[in-house]
């Protein structure tokens, strides 16, 4: 019965966090990434695209299932596979453990239910360890990532905002400016 019911929450926790829509916790506006008027003539495509990409509640559950998701989003390849290393070394532990629960006849949530007297102490770290791992690399992964893509949005942004601005300057500065006035009516 337990193993059904288990079976069932799971199932039903993936699928939700597969095809659940997209929400938002906090109001966005319309466009609030970056307003270009124009892409600057040496703009990469890649840096196109990382002006493009934010960080969704959605993303936060495709985290949970595939380990270093945001940091991959944000093009941080080596972080990210070393978040999926640390979540696989984590699943490992909670394998050996399970293992070991097993091979002793005991079942899998004593630890959880705290019917852990039997438990070898070892045991009881490698299971705590093992949970550490998977849940802080989650917790890394979402906040660290964050901030990563949105550093790297603020350096894009500031780099062709200057030249943007640079080329205003050189742009009006050979032009010949003669004063004048202008009146326009609006009804």
């Amino acid at each position: 019965m337990k193993n059904t019911i288990t079976l069932l929450l799971t199932t039903f926790f993936v699928f939700s966090s597969l095809y659940a829509q997209d929400y938002d916790v906090y109001k966005r506006t319309k466009d609030d990434n970056m307003k270009v008027p124009e892409i600057y003539k040496n703009m990469l495509l890649e840096e196109y695209q990382m002006l493009s990409r934010d960080i969704r509640m959605m993303d936060m559950s495709y985290a949970m299932i595939v380990p270093g998701y945001i940091h991959f989003k944000a093009k941080e390849n080596k972080r990210g596979y070393q978040i999926l290393v640390t979540r696989l070394v984590g699943y490992a532990g909670l394998a050996v453990y399970y293992s070991h629960s097993k091979h002793e006849g005991k079942n899998i949530w004593d630890y959880i239910k705290g019917n852990d007297d039997d438990i070898d102490l070892n045991y009881k770290y490698l299971f705590t360890s093992s949970m550490t791992l998977i849940i802080s690399s989650y917790l890394y992964d979402w906040i660290h990532g964050k901030f990563m893509l949105e550093k790297k949005q603020e350096n894009i942004k500031y780099k062709y905002g200057i030249k943007f601005k640079m080329d205003e300057v050189s742009f009006n500065s050979n032009k010949h400016l003669t004063p004048s006035i202008s009146v326009s009516l609006n009804f």
